[in-house]
Parts: structure tokens; sequence; C-alpha cells
């Protein structure tokens, strides 16, 4: 990663590293919980996982209520601040690959967007100009929960930019979905 110059920039890696550290006391838990649960090696295997604008939990950070589009599909505005992130329960035992679409507008171009994973910045591509990110979320031994935070700080006021808008709130980039796939063969680091 860069070094930053920019103030903004700088505040959101300290907040990453806060947030690292409370992770890292979580894992040392789980750490704990593993060592005296007997694993079941007759597990089903994972399966693809969906999280649309419904099954966002109220308590994820970056995202605005629930609305829907012209076609009826259900969204959600991010914009909240200058990231969002999801916090998903899935077997760390293996790689998933996701996609992530996520509609940029005339005024937010989501090219800029950079995506970590347990606060660790990961590659991602684009297999859209304008949405659809792809990539990878590495397997983490002795882990179930996987946090991405998608770093967007380019923000909007419907209101400023026109007004007769009645719409007051700082909006981002729309998120209508991220599909997790799990990859088959991949196994955590040991």
């Amino acid at each position: 990663m860069q070094n930053s110059s920019t103030e903004e920039e700088l505040s959101f890696r300290v907040g990453l590293i806060e947030r690292v550290v409370a992770d890292q006391g979580r894992r040392l838990g789980d750490l704990t919980h593993a060592l005296f649960v007997n694993n079941d090696a007759d597990r089903a295997p994972p399966e693809t996982i969906v999280v649309d604008a419904d099954s966002v939990s109220p308590f994820a950070a970056g995202f605005h209520f629930r609305e829907t589009d012209g076609a009826g599909r259900p969204y959600r505005w991010t914009g909240r601040g200058d990231f969002f992130e999801l916090r998903l329960k899935i077997d760390r035992n293996i790689e998933w690959d996701f996609e992530l679409d996520l509609r940029g507008n005339d005024h937010v171009n989501i090219a800029t967007l950079r995506v970590f994973a347990d606060y660790v910045e990961i590659p991602v591509s684009f297999a859209n100009p304008s949405y659809h990110v792809v990539g990878t979320i590495p397997a983490k031994a002795i882990s179930d929960l996987a946090v991405l935070t998608f770093y967007l700080p380019i923000h909007f006021v419907p209101s400023k930019l026109d007004p007769q808008s009645a719409d007051h709130r700082t909006l981002s980039a729309v998120f209508y979905a991220l599909t997790l796939v799990p990859r088959s063969g991949s196994t955590a680091a040991r």
C-alpha cells in the first residue's frame, strides 16, 4: 500500500488499525474455542452465499436504508462515510471468490474502489467498467468471520447538485449484491 499524505486517508488508515486490533482479540477467542471444540470432518461443503440489499445487517457500516429501483430490484446507497463494510460468517479454511454488484454514477467512479479483507488490502478487478468488482477473500486459519471493507471516499449530495431535490443525504455508489463462491480445494495456511 502506498504512503498517504491526505488527512482523510490517514484517518481512514488509523481507523483500520484500530479495527484490526479488535479483530486480533476476537481471533484469540476463536483460537481458544477451536482448541476445545472437536472439528467435524463430516461437514457439508460450503455453498455460494449472496448478500443483497435485503440481507445487509442493520449494523453494517456505511449503508443507507433499502430502496427499490425502477425494475423493482432492492438496493442500498453507500456513502454514510468513506467506506462501507460487511461482516460475514463463512468457512475461512478455504478461499472465497467474490463478485460485488456496485453501480457508479455520473458523480462517483467506482474504479477508485479499494477493498480490504480483514483490514488488509486485496487486489480486485472490474468485470465491467461501471460495476461488478471481483476478487478473492484469502483463507484464514482458525476463523469463521470475514470483514470486508470497501473504501470509496467519493460522495455527492443530491440537494447540492439540484436545489429542487429534497434529498440531503451524502451518497456514493449503489450496492445491489455481493456473491461469494467457495473455491474448491483451497485450504488455509498452516
